[in-house]
């Protein structure tokens, strides 16, 4: 049986209980994506707060180990359990919940990627129950605002001070701090070249960079593979490198696609680097 078969079996449990509105298959499994690491995103949207025994009993009916049981917290409650190996991941939102993020994000512009990372949930989703009401939400965000894609390229071209200092971490040697600023220009390219292919953020820590990449029409040549190659295959050195050239390209791209947003000054930051001072004199 494969996953999604499995992920019917179990939301056929689910869709017993009158209180759930909507519940779709998300993650991987939603996407093709799914290889034999991949466990099963269920999103159960509801009209009326759920209660332990609303999420308990599904599990307990297929005898299925609890790995986690998270009470609500950030407009969510979330749970995950194993049958025999495989693992759910649920993730349970009151459907105004939903309805209230997708006007936060597409008449407000909010760039929050948490609620983006529901949004991307739903237009990839497979119905299980409530599937024009589904549909409905899919409509809705059928077209991505131009502030949103405005505002989420301002705010990531911001690569921020380390950046600037990755010369200095690379003659210090100071490589954890270099590999985690490296990390956070990358992520910072994958959230601007969403908005450049006007897509929701899906997952907020960018899991599937290759496949996520092959959904976009405007990217840097060869995008994946040399992002890919920066952690995987490089020297360090040749790392930033490649890196300050996907910046160069990216910025491009938005020259390109956007003139309409200024970037003069930001770009002129990303191509900075620390000043050095000199030879330091020993202290005597």
């Amino acid at each position: 049986m494969n996953l999604f078969e499995k992920a019917q079996q179990m939301s056929a449990i689910y869709r017993e209980n009158p209180k759930l509105s909507v519940l779709f298959v998300g993650g991987s499994v939603s996407r093709g994506w799914q290889d034999e690491y991949s466990d099963i995103e269920l999103f159960l949207l509801w009209d009326r707060a759920p209660k332990d025994e609303d999420r308990l009993t599904p599990i307990e009916k297929v005898n299925g180990t609890i790995l986690d049981f998270h009470p609500y917290e950030d407009n969510e409650w979330s749970e995950s359990f194993v049958i025999d190996q495989t693992k759910f991941e649920i993730s349970n939102f009151l459907t105004a919940t939903a309805e209230d993020y997708i006007k936060d994000v597409c008449k407000n512009g909010d760039s929050s990627l948490d609620k983006q990372c529901l949004l991307g949930a739903i237009i990839d989703g497979i119905p299980h129950k409530g599937e024009s009401r589904l549909n409905e939400m899919k409509t809705a965000l059928e077209t991505y605002p131009e502030h949103l894609k405005s505002n989420m390229i301002l705010e990531h071209l911001d690569f921020g001070g380390p950046w600037q200092n990755r010369s200095a971490l690379l003659h210090r040697g100071d490589y954890l701090m270099l590999h985690r600023t490296m990390t956070g220009v990358s992520m910072n390219l994958m959230a601007i070249l969403s908005a450049l292919n006007k897509q929701y953020i899906h997952h907020p820590k960018f899991k599937w960079i290759k496949e996520t990449s092959e959904r976009f029409d405007i990217k840097p040549k060869y995008f994946s593979d040399r992002l890919l190659k920066v952690f995987g295959k490089l020297e360090p050195d040749e790392g930033v490198q490649t890196l300050e050239t996907l910046i160069e390209d990216t910025f491009h791209l938005i020259e390109n696609e956007c003139p309409n947003i200024t970037i003069h000054k930001l770009k002129s930051n990303a191509q900075s680097l620390r000043p050095m001072s000199g030879k330091a004199e020993s202290i005597r």
